[in-house]
């Protein structure tokens, strides 16, 4: 088992890959709580949305929540898709979703066939059946 570098030779991987990205890592490069808090509008104007000078307002110095408040924006509610759902390339195998009271229809409906035309018999069966038929036995 080989012992760990000292924090002050240890190399890091930044970005998307490559020998470029390899450096030496420095342990002061990270974010601290302090970074992460979300700064108060000092302006006296701020955007809300995706910009023009429609979305421009006011700020209010006495009352700075309400500007941060106006830019956060809550992503719209996914909703779920209703009826069967297609992927991939296209076939039976890529629909997702379908009620399984069709699946069952379709599951019994594929069994009588089955029966019907004797899919799904060994060559032995099919012969036993011929034969009985011609014997008369049942």
């Amino acid at each position: 088992m080989t012992n760990r570098p000292p924090a002050d030779v240890r190399v890091a991987s930044h970005g998307r890959g490559g020998a470029g990205n390899i450096a030496k890592d420095d342990p002061t490069n990270y974010p601290k709580p302090e970074d992460l808090v979300t700064p108060t509008l000092k302006s006296k104007a701020y955007t809300t949305g995706r910009g023009g000078t429609g979305n421009m307002a006011l700020n209010d110095p006495e009352r700075p929540h309400l500007a941060r408040a106006a830019q956060d924006v809550d992503a719209a509610p996914q909703l779920e898709p209703q009826g069967p759902q297609h992927y991939g390339r296209g076939g039976a195998a890529n629909v997702v979703g379908q009620d399984e009271q069709r699946a069952a229809q379709r599951k019994s409906a594929e069994e009588a066939n089955r029966q019907e035309t004797g899919a799904g018999k060994g060559l032995l069966s099919k012969g036993k059946e011929f034969l009985d038929k011609q014997l008369g036995k049942k």
